[in-house]
């Protein structure tokens, strides 16, 4: 009964239930994006490979294909790699599976 009781005595600020159920979020879409940079850009896989820090094209690939994602920093990197490129911001980043938190 101990942690019920500690758990009833949190106040929860209105405004905090309110930023909760407005935030939305989905994950990038990389296959997306690395369409749009062979496509647009004529990258390669071993292109966008060399230019982050991984060793080849094949996890680049996988990406693609939706068999793996990029860790964070990664994943980071690739998206900084693609606005620059495509001198888009983050509001453009194509995203799947929206949903507000």
């Amino acid at each position: 009964m101990g942690i019920f009781v500690e758990l009833n005595n949190f106040d929860i600020s209105e405004r905090l239930i309110f930023v909760k159920n407005t935030i939305q979020y989905g994950a990038p879409n990389y296959k997306e994006m690395i369409t749009d940079l062979k496509n647009n850009h004529e990258m390669t896989m071993e292109k966008i490979a060399h230019l982050l820090p991984i060793v080849g094209g094949s996890s680049v690939s996988e990406w693609a294909r939706g068999i793996s994602k990029p860790n964070y920093a990664v994943g980071e990197a690739f998206i900084e790699l693609w606005k620059v490129l495509t001198d888009k911001e983050d509001q453009d980043i194509p995203r799947i599976k929206h949903w507000s938190v």
